[in-house]
């Protein structure tokens, strides 16, 4: 294959990146086709959810890492073949041990992606196009969760196969596999002394603070990504799986929007202060929160035409801290740490509770009782993270911009 163009940089991660997102809302739609065929709990399909997740934390640090020394390219070479055999493994699994490898396998491809892509998107732009750029690229999640949700509602009503659906992923994860090594790069390299100097990141009280806030949101965010579909089953008599996911995936497509407003948004506020970027998001995780707490208390109770109205809108608010924390990172960091900076703070994003938010649904859930109401207490009760992580961000206002202004 030829080399590409650098126009093509920003569609190809775009669409590696998607593709993570994809396999996890296809999980989602499918959820309840695939605990009845393997008779799962709640708490199992839960713990499906979050394997992937809870791996992250183990390899998300080395991922961003080797971003940095081995190069973004092999590294992101590397994952999207990993990921594409991880799909197989998913569509074949026999048991809920085979579902929890394949879906460990399949953590690769966020592991290196996200760090990787950001760093390689940061070194190729200017800072004050930065949160635009990063936002473009952050819009991965809801195009992916989205395409996910809708291909894979629509596939599990055509062939009533749960399995079906992860097959839908190989075609794109060969291209990417194929294509990535084709696009240019010029990486500053990490240097000798990389390994002993990474640590001395966590001396940036900027990433350390993204990554306990982020952590916090991406608890509430990723519980509502999960089981948005299986909570419209549950909350409405004679809704289809078909159905169900064409309405999780609008909501879910609403988001694409989220994450290049909330960057263009901390781009002009960082343009009329010093801690622009720290106000934008506190600012945009408080509309989350209060339009979360909305949309939860009216599942069940608002007519489907009405939810579905204000599910649009929630959608493309609840995607919006999404670049900002990632920007805020890359503006402390040098260009040789682009990637390991965004690893570290992406294990501090799962250790801190972000890979447990799809698991503690299932537990709170069966806890609740289970059903329609149960999930949706589940859900409502994580949105307290969501508090949490605005006030982490509080504490980012000054340090942010000290910390900016040094590097």
């Amino acid at each position: 294959m030829k080399k590409l163009d650098s126009r093509y940089l920003l569609p190809v991660l775009v669409l590696l990146y998607s593709m993570n997102f994809m396999d996890r809302s296809v999980l989602g739609i499918v959820g309840d086709a695939l605990k009845a065929d393997l008779c799962l709990s709640d708490a199992q399909l839960g713990l499906l959810h979050s394997v992937l997740l809870i791996t992250l934390i183990f390899l998300i640090i080395p991922g961003a890492a080797f971003c940095d020394i081995l190069g973004r390219r092999r590294m992101l070479t590397l994952a999207a073949a990993l990921w594409t055999c991880a799909m197989t493994l998913t569509g074949t699994a026999s048991g809920l041990l085979h579902l929890i490898g394949a879906r460990a396998l399949g953590s690769i491809n966020e592991a290196s992606t996200g760090a990787g892509g950001t760093g390689w998107l940061s070194s190729f732009f200017p800072a004050e196009k930065r949160g635009r750029i990063i936002g473009i690229f952050q819009m991965s999640a809801p195009l992916g969760m989205a395409l996910g949700t809708l291909l894979g509602g629509a596939l599990l009503a055509l062939t009533g196969s749960w399995r079906i659906p992860f097959f839908l992923f190989l075609l794109p994860g060969l291209f990417c596999t194929l294509a990535i090594p084709c696009l240019p790069d010029h990486q500053t390299p990490a240097g000798k002394n990389y390994f002993r100097s990474l640590p001395g990141l966590l001396k940036i009280r900027t990433l350390l603070l993204c990554g306990l806030g982020a952590g916090f949101y991406c608890i509430a965010k990723f519980a509502y990504q999960t089981w948005l579909p299986v909570l419209l089953l549950r909350s409405y008599d004679g809704l289809s799986p078909w159905m169900a996911g064409l309405m999780a995936g609008a909501f879910l497509l609403m988001g694409i929007g989220g994450p290049l407003i909330g960057g263009a948004f901390s781009d002009w506020f960082n343009r009329h202060s010093a801690s622009g970027r720290a106000y934008a998001i506190i600012l945009c995780l408080s509309i989350v929160a209060a339009s979360k707490l909305a949309l939860y208390c009216m599942v069940g109770r608002a007519s489907l035409p009405v939810l579905f109205a204000y599910g649009l809108f929630d959608g493309l608010l609840t995607m919006m801290p999404l670049p900002i924390y990632f920007t805020m990172v890359q503006d402390v960091v040098e260009d040789r740490f682009r990637s390991g900076a965004c690893g570290l703070m992406g294990g501090i994003v799962y250790l801190t509770g972000g890979a447990w938010g799809p698991l503690f649904v299932g537990l709170f859930s069966d806890m609740f009782g289970g059903g329609a109401e149960g999930l949706r207490l589940a859900l409502m009760f994580l949105l307290i993270f969501l508090l949490l992580s605005v006030m982490v961000f509080a504490f980012s206002v000054r340090t942010y911009a000290k910390e900016a202004k040094r590097a």
